[in-house]
């Protein structure tokens, strides 16, 4: 054609010209130029430009220069696959003009693609080899179709897809011509024969049964639905090699897919024998599945991640990659986690035929939450709807793993033994995450610790059969929880109601569960505590907790101990989670919501009461741990009113006490006879009580007044403000000590209780401040009573009996008089006159015709109201004094709260008033429903007050 003026034909490639640097390449030059000219042909020429290879830019600078001068005396050809060409040609825009002809090679056809396979057939065998059905029957057309659909998929090879596909056909001619010569040496198999079995591989249903993946998939517990999924897959495989026979369009389908489900529901396991199902099926050219981390694709420095996730999907070409934990690579905000997850995007683009299987593994609500956050284009290539769902076992194919695994480890386990098992596994399924197949795991680890103790002790001579003590050294709790009920709470007093409650729960769970009912759709799992501080509610909780993980519904016997405000958000969106985290923590166990009355105060407590209230019915939480709500008895009456479903889910209410004078006593008592026995136990002291533990009726009686005014008090903390008393007379005590032989005797005297009694009143009164006149009375009367005590004359007798003030609520009620028996010829001294600061001014003078049951509830209501304006004005001194800014903003935000309840509702008191509901004019109190005027005889419900507003 003349278009160069030599001959000459030189081929390179990219990468050996970038070694070669710019001297070679000029070198190579001058060699063409000698020859008198011809033509450089560069295969893979992107390398070039790749940045993989040093210089490869200096070259492509210098032959840009060098193809403009030898036009017409060197021709230069560049050669390299269409998308890498594309960045090579944007290294330098004078690329198109220089190379101004571009020529496309577009794939082959399946008709060309059947030549190129009959023809290296022929070229291979010299013309020998047969083929059944002819090299353009039915057979190799199916097997030039199969190549065919890989066609416009970058790395597709054409003619090189030929010669490997034609290797696989060889390779399996040669295992069964050795199969046929084994089975039958006599007669002599045909070696220039390829079979149909040979061209396209074993039917599915045959390849199937000779399996193992699959007979070892059959043999897992449990996983119905995932084994139904995966036999429907490979029965679309089956229905896609007759429609093959049939030379019929075949069903496409996509190989990668997301597992989800909770830990140690086989989802590894079946991953990996999944892969291996699809190797042995022919759908995938390589037989090998490797399992990454997050960790492994995730790089140190930018652009790292994308590196090393390129580097791990170009070496699982062909094979079953599966990502566990995959919800690892979640991260919005996290540029290197993004860039994982937007290279496997860019790559992996499950369309059907694709040589390759990626499976991500992970749990159902984060991998949702990844699906969701991340690269949309992952939801695309990775149905989260078409997902294999693991389900959690049931209690009957746990069973049947637990006994396999024994079997498998050697071990043998005695009935009793088993139940025992089972019961502790069916209890951990209350936990967060629980780990089925794995908990049987950790459950015979220490077991077999246990069991191995035991031996080593010589408790047993069984060294392979496992007993119910090897598994839980207390697993009988449940036969003896009677007598357990009565000693979890000895030494608490006030609390024979409680303990009768609880004995009968346990009663009701022996009786459903030998009737084969599961009794937790009968016993209750939430509970509303009410009552004053100090009265044992918290210690209540976690004996609770003891007693419903003895019974087998909880995962662990402790309390998790919380207050509203670690529920209630600061910001929108932020409550919702804080309490679904909560709960999540507290699964298993007893949560504990300590002042439970804040989550019907502002927006954010109510948002956190709803979510509380909705959650509960859910499985997740349902009857999988236990919910107790506490507070006063008002402030819980009203929490039940700002959500409507509240009652109905907390439909068990305990109410707890204030502990009377006496019951103050006796526990005074009690805590000094604990002391006295820690004492003697160590052997180097003694306690002596003897006023206490046996009292003259003059002293005791004394001690029921003190208490008596002590529990008048704002405040008053009842079992809790007795320990703290207990501890500071022991403290007293010991500072009196003198050293000498012998062991130390602590010694209790009255004067040392007295003045440990008057000194706490004192101390209580200058810290709420009181103003009224209620106080320095009760302060005089204890005096007086201190006074009296020092003086040798008795007090003469009385008629009447010492009056002992109960109450179910922080502040005591004048009306609730309860007499404290005494002996009839014990001297009796008089009640001191006692009233809650703040209360007399709002009540006013009991209207004929008001019931007690109103005129006591407005009592309550009235003194409520009294506590909150007490509460309102401590926390304004609190913000005003303390130096903790943290402290001093949170006060505040609860003030401004505060203010605008207050605000309302002295908006709707102005309006009552002005309206002249009450015609005396008396004030009106909050109530549960509405208001009711100081007399008790006028009242205005919320639906009503809401029209006048």
């Amino acid at each position: 054609m003349g278009v160069v003026a030599g001959s000459r034909f030189e081929e390179t490639t990219g990468s050996k010209l970038a070694n070669l640097g710019v001297a070679g390449c000029q070198k190579l030059v001058d060699n063409m130029l000698e020859a008198g000219g011809g033509v450089v042909f560069i295969d893979e020429a992107y390398q070039l430009s790749s940045g993989n290879a040093q210089g490869g830019k200096a070259v492509l600078d210098f032959l840009l220069a060098e193809v403009e001068n030898l036009t017409g005396k060197v021709c230069f050809v560049l050669a390299g696959y269409a998308r890498q060409m594309e960045s090579f040609f944007s290294h330098n825009p004078g690329f198109p003009s220089r190379f101004p002809l571009e020529m496309k090679f577009e794939d082959y056809t399946d008709d060309e693609l059947l030549r190129i396979m009959e023809r290296q057939l022929i070229s291979r065998y010299h013309g020998r080899m047969e083929v059944e059905g002819g090299t353009r029957g039915l057979y190799c057309r199916i097997v030039a179709r199969r190549l065919g659909r890989a066609r416009g998929r970058e790395g597709f090879g054409n003619a090189r897809a030929v010669e490997n596909t034609l290797a696989t056909i060889c390779r399996r001619q040669g295992q069964r011509l050795v199969l046929e010569r084994r089975q039958n040496k006599a007669k002599k198999p045909n070696d220039f024969l390829l079979t149909k079995r040979d061209l396209i591989g074993t039917e599915p249903s045959v390849a199937l049964g000779q399996c193992q993946a699959w007979v070892q998939m059959q043999h897992l517990h449990g996983l119905g639905a995932v084994k139904a999924s995966i036999k429907a897959l490979i029965d679309s495989i089956q229905t896609n090699y007759q429609r093959e026979l049939k030379e019929e369009p075949i069903i496409e389908y996509n190989l990668n897919r997301v597992f989800v489900g909770n830990p140690g529901t086989g989802k590894t396991t079946v991953a990996k024998l999944y892969g291996q199902i699809l190797v042995d099926l022919g759908l995938l050219s390589n037989g090998e599945v490797i399992v990454k981390n997050p960790s492994d694709f995730v790089g140190g420095a930018l652009g790292q991640s994308e590196q090393q996730t390129k580097g791990i999907l170009a070496a699982t070409a062909g094979k079953v990659l599966v990502i566990d934990e995959a919800y690892g690579l979640c991260g919005p905000s996290d540029p290197y986690k993004s860039a994982v997850v937007d290279t496997i995007v860019s790559t992996v683009h499950s369309t059907p035929g694709d040589d390759r299987c990626v499976l991500l593994l992970g749990y159902f609500d984060q991998m949702e939450e990844m699906f969701r956050t991340v690269n949309p284009g992952l939801s695309r290539r990775f149905p989260l709807s078409a997902a294999f769902v693991f389900e959690d076992f049931d209690q009957s194919q746990l069973a049947e793993i637990f006994c396999l695994k024994l079997e498998q480890q050697g071990f043998g386990v005695t009935e009793t033994g088993k139940q025992v098992a089972l019961d502790m596994v069916n209890r951990a399924r209350n936990r967060p995450n629980f780990g089925n197949a794995g908990e049987i795991d950790i459950l015979l680890n220490e077991a077999k610790r246990r069991h191995q103790i035991r031996v080593s002790a010589g408790k047993t001579k069984s060294i392979a059969v496992l007993e119910a003590v090897d598994f839980d050294e207390d697993h009988d709790r449940l036969q003896s929880s009677e007598t357990n009920i009565a000693e979890l709470f000895a030494g608490t007093l006030g609390c024979e109601g409680i303990i009768e409650t609880l004995q009968g729960y346990q009663h009701t769970v022996r009786a459903l569960s030998s009737m084969g009912i599961d009794p937790k759709e009968t016993i209750p799992f939430t509970f509303l505590f009410r009552g004053p501080p100090g009265t044992g509610k918290s210690t209540t909780a976690r004996k609770m907790g003891k007693v419903f993980y003895d019974m087998g519904f909880l995962s662990s016997c402790q309390v998790l101990d919380c207050s509203a405000s670690e529920l209630i958000g600061s910001y929108v969106g932020q409550t919702g989670p804080k309490v679904r985290q909560m709960l999540d923590k507290a699964l298993g166990q007893v949560l504990l919501v300590d002042e439970a009355y804040r989550l019907s105060e502002g927006a954010f407590a109510k948002e956190a009461l709803d979510e509380l209230v909705d959650a509960i019915t859910k499985p997740k939480y349902n009857t999988r741990l236990i919910i107790i709500l506490a507070g006063y008895v008002e402030d819980i009456n009203r929490l039940l009113q700002v959500n409507p479903g509240l009652s109905s889910r907390f439909p068990e209410v305990i109410d707890f006490r204030s502990l009377d004078a006496r019951e103050c006593f006796d526990l005074l008592v009690l805590k000094f006879a604990s002391k006295g026995q820690s004492l003697e136990k160590g052997g180097k002291g003694v306690l002596q009580a003897g006023c206490l533990q046996n009292p003259t009726e003059d002293f005791r009686r004394k001690m029921y007044k003190y208490f008596d005014i002590l529990s008048k008090q704002s405040g008053w903390a009842s079992a809790r403000d007795v320990e703290t008393l207990a501890e500071a007379m022991f403290q007293t005590a010991v500072k009196s000590l003198t050293f000498g032989a012998g062991p130390l005797a602590v010694v209790i005297t009255e004067t040392t209780v007295k003045n440990e009694l008057v000194k706490m009143f004192k101390e209580r009164k200058g810290r709420v401040r009181q103003t009224t006149s209620t106080s320095p009375a009760n302060l005089i009367g204890l005096s007086m009573a201190s006074a009296q005590e020092s003086n040798s004359t008795t007090q003469p007798n009385k008629d009447h009996a010492l009056h002992v003030l109960r109450s179910r609520t922080v502040f005591p009620k004048a009306a609730q008089m309860v007499p404290v028996e005494e002996d009839a010829d014990a001297g009796v001294v008089e009640e001191p006159e006692f009233s809650v600061p703040g209360i007399r001014s709002k009540l006013g003078v009991r209207d004929a015709g008001v019931s007690d049951e109103v005129w006591h509830q407005l009592q309550q209501d009235a003194e409520a109201e009294a506590r909150r304006d007490q509460e309102h004005e401590t926390k304004k001194l609190c913000a005003r004094d303390t130096a903790d800014e943290v402290l001093r903003a949170r006060i505040i935000k609860e003030l401004m709260e505060e203010e605008e309840r207050r605000k309302k509702e002295a908006e709707m008191k102005k309006r009552l008033q002005m309206q002249g509901r009450c015609p005396v004019g008396y004030d009106w109190i909050r109530q549960a429903e509405g208001w009711r005027c100081a007399g008790g005889s006028h009242f205005v419900s919320d639906k009503e007050g809401c029209s006048m507003l």
